[in-house]
């Protein structure tokens, strides 16, 4: 820690930042000295570990984090949810008896448990062109083997979820009994994805192979053997239950009402320890809410610390927040998700709201050396930020260089060695600025903060085309259903 703490004092003392001597100068300077970040991050990933949330590590989770906010003297609730099913995976085996083989395998979010088997056949990389070439017949009620390009940042990591969307639909109609993706990481490592069902029965079977075992039996059918694969995925299910998000408050001190919400999810998948999806994020928000504390700062509107739950299955815990909350969303004049690893920092997306870009150029003058900042006025889905958009609610999602994030993702391989400490101490004095900048906004500048309706929330639907990107995170039709969002007036 003192190497990290040296390094970042000799940022803020003889870097080109020009300072005012003001609450915004304290946070900073605070949050990039000695603060137990580092240990906190340790202690959430080492002994608790892996949060999937219905999971004993998450409900403790749950209460570590509550402990922490009491600990720093922030006023703290846990808010209770529904989740609408218990998914938790208790193990999946593979068998090739051909080849005498048993690859290493995991099973998505919502494979139903139970034994299957049925003929390997390779299908490239799915494609309809590939499917065709090969016969609906050819396919009916086989195993789909597909082939995956490496993930190596975040825009392969889209592009893999929107191909898998793509390949499951098509499997589907085709009748395929399942599908096993090749990993898209080396060294086999394994990680978990949604499908495209999230709070229903999933429509097919479908499971990650290592790369390199799903290589080898690639070679095999190539060769002209005829496989079968025989699989078993064992989960302990269950209906709708109740979770909790952590949701610290430092009241405003002459806006009260108005709000500005910064939050990471607390939850993550059990393969790894789920450190730099999301813990690192997580240990942020604790600490910006500490050493506000501790410093004494007193906002002009109130901040709020959110501790999602649910995300990792379709960000349900921020979605019931702005349920629990719809009467005073027309108050909060900005609702932050910093989701995206430990990476530096370079700028913010502003989800279609073209008007948070000055004022997120002029909060984050004060932090001007600590990034190279270039914002991006384009829509994210997939965090919790998503459920803000859908109520029209200015929204901001932290943009991040890509460190190690697409490799490690929802994989074994998201351990705390994997964080990028120096940068995330950094990365919190950022995210403080930018708080505090909000809460503190003028007047004039909060006037332009306003809540969208429906019509203008679907306009930025419209111009990004987020129709598949919505379907691919099964949020399209709750949306489009008035389930979901804002309603017609």
């Amino acid at each position: 820690m003192s190497r990290i703490i040296i390094s970042l004092l000799f940022i803020v003392l003889f870097s080109t930042i020009s300072f005012t001597q003001d609450d915004v100068t304290s946070l900073v300077g605070s949050l990039l000295a000695d603060t137990p970040l580092e240990e906190d991050l340790q202690e959430l990933c080492d002994d608790i570990g892996g949060r999937v949330t219905g999971s004993i590590a998450n409900e403790k989770a749950v209460e570590w984090a509550y402990q922490k906010f009491q600990e720093a003297g922030v006023t703290v609730e846990k808010d209770p949810f529904e989740m609408p099913i218990l998914w938790l995976a208790e193990g999946s085996s593979c068998t090739i008896n051909e080849i005498d083989f048993e690859p290493l395998v995991v099973s998505k979010y919502n494979t139903m448990p139970g034994s299957y088997s049925g003929e390997l056949i390779f299908v490239g990389k799915g494609t309809t062109e590939e499917l065709d070439a090969i016969g609906d017949a050819a396919l009916n009620g086989q195993f789909l083997l597909v082939e995956s390009d490496l993930c190596l940042d975040i825009n392969a990591l889209f592009a893999e979820y929107a191909h898998a969307t793509k390949v499951e639909m098509e499997a589907y109609h085709r009748g395929a009994q399942g599908i096993i993706f090749m990993s898209s990481r080396p060294n086999k490592v394994l990680y978990r994805f949604l499908t495209s069902m999230v709070t229903a029965d999933n429509i097919i079977p479908q499971l990650i192979m290592a790369r390199e075992d799903a290589m080898r039996c690639i070679r095999s059918i190539r060769k002209g053997k005829k496989l079968t694969v025989n699989m078993t995925i064992a989960a302990k299910t269950g209906p709708a239950f109740t979770s909790h998000n952590i949701i610290g408050e430092i009241k405003g001190s002459e806006k009260p009402e108005e709000i500005v919400v910064i939050g990471a999810h607390i939850d993550s998948w059990a393969l790894g320890t789920g450190a730099n999806d999301n813990g690192g994020n997580v240990n942020v928000m604790i600490d910006i809410a500490r050493q506000m504390r501790k410093l004494s700062i007193k906002p002009k509107r109130t901040i709020r610390f959110a501790l999602w739950n649910g995300e990792e299955q379709g960000y349900f815990g921020s979605w019931d927040y702005t349920l629990d909350h719809e009467s005073e969303l027309d108050k909060h004049i900005m609702a932050l998700s910093v989701d995206i690893g430990s990476g530096a920092i370079n700028g913010f997306f502003t989800n279609g709201r073209a008007e948070l870009l000055p004022i997120v150029q002029k909060v984050l003058k004060p932090v001007s050396a600590l990034g190279d900042f270039s914002h991006v006025n384009a829509p994210i889905v997939g965090t919790d930020n998503f459920d803000f958009m859908l109520q029209g609610v200015p929204n901001l999602v932290a943009n991040h260089m890509p460190q190690v994030y697409g490799q490690t993702y929802h994989a074994t391989s998201d351990t705390y060695d994997k964080v990028d400490l120096r940068q995330l101490k950094i990365n919190s004095a950022i995210i403080g600025a930018l708080a505090l900048g909000f809460a503190n906004l003028p007047d004039d500048d909060a006037a332009t903060l306003t809540q969208q309706n429906r019509t203008e929330v679907q306009k930025i639907f419209d111009e990004f085309n987020l129709e598949f990107t919505m379907r691919m995170f099964d949020v399209w039709e709750p949306w489009v259903n008035e389930e979901r969002g804002l309603k017609s007036k």
